[in-house]
């Protein structure tokens, strides 16, 4: 179990091992094995499922409510014009609800049939994925971490990950692995916030728990997809804007969204009703002559 103590005090009592006395803080903590948390203070707590350190899985029905459409509007702008053909094998990682794989569906909708396989370690978003499935273009959803499975070398035609990498602890890790596992000539398709988005620094405004969950910028994320070998294809921006009725939805709209939301959002001060939000569409090529490290 993954905890963060937002305040109080208590204590994780192992069933093998010393007792160990928690202070509320920044940290989120694992706590391993079976044992009792007991509270020695009044205490507000976050429970968090293992491999589902953002919080996605608590918010997954409200995320997919809010979000998803809004999100598969950024995953079409990023397919638009993506070479694909039948029979080829895609996979989206960090899938979430399926927004960039609804999006792939519908760019590769005259070129049926095609695999397409999301990935997501959060189990409910990807249950919702599943839920919402579209009857008339399968895929199928995979719920595991990407980074504890040994993906197969040069097996797909193209990997996507839709509003990820700058939430990935290891960014590194990961695009070696989707590297590897691309074909030769193969694309890997993201999206990421721009450095300069209106949106995330809303966001970054209203929270009230600790830390930013961004682990890296667009320039960063640019920097390790060309040191892993890729080629960039098409570097673009995207634009769109966010308009609620009233500042107090906007306010939900935020709270809907995993990394915040488990940190906690303020509300003794109210976001806009509107806000613009900008994203980086990029296409990375895998070489076609490669040598395989």
């Amino acid at each position: 179990m993954l905890l963060w103590l937002v305040d109080g005090e208590s204590e994780w009592i192992p069933e093998t091992g010393e007792p160990e006395r928690l202070q509320a803080g920044e940290q989120i903590r694992e706590l391993a094995g079976p044992g009792v948390l007991r509270f020695i203070t009044r205490s507000h707590y976050v429970r968090l499922e293992p491999g589902d350190k953002l919080g996605f899985d608590a918010r997954a029905r409200a995320y997919h409510a809010v979000m998803e459409e809004r999100n598969e509007d950024v995953g079409l702008a990023l397919a638009e014009g993506l070479p694909v053909s039948r029979g080829q094998i895609w996979v989206d990682i960090g899938t979430g609800t399926g927004a960039m794989v609804h999006a792939l569906q519908e760019h590769a909708a005259t070129q049926r049939p095609i695999w397409i396989v999301g990935v997501d370690r959060a189990s409910k978003m990807i249950d919702e994925a599943w839920h919402h499935q579209r009857e008339e273009a399968p895929a199928w959803y995979v719920g595991r971490d990407l980074l504890r499975v040994k993906w197969p070398d040069g097996m797909f035609d193209g990997i996507t990950a839709l509003l990820l990498l700058h939430l990935v602890d290891d960014i590194n890790l990961l695009l070696d692995r989707v590297y590897h596992a691309l074909k030769p000539g193969g694309l890997f398709a993201y999206a990421v916030s721009a450095d300069a988005n209106p949106f995330v620094r809303m966001i970054m405004h209203q929270l009230s728990g600790p830390g930013d969950f961004f682990k890296q910028g667009q320039h960063q994320i640019r920097e390790s997809i060309l040191a892993t070998g890729f080629e960039i294809e098409r570097d673009d921006i995207y634009r769109d804007e966010i308009v609620m009725d009233n500042p107090e939805a906007m306010l939900q709209l935020i709270g809907s969204i995993g990394a915040p939301g488990h940190r906690g959002v303020r509300s003794d001060v109210l976001p806009p009703q509107s806000v613009e939000r900008v994203f980086n569409l990029v296409w990375a090529k895998k070489p076609i002559h490669t040598v395989e490290v």
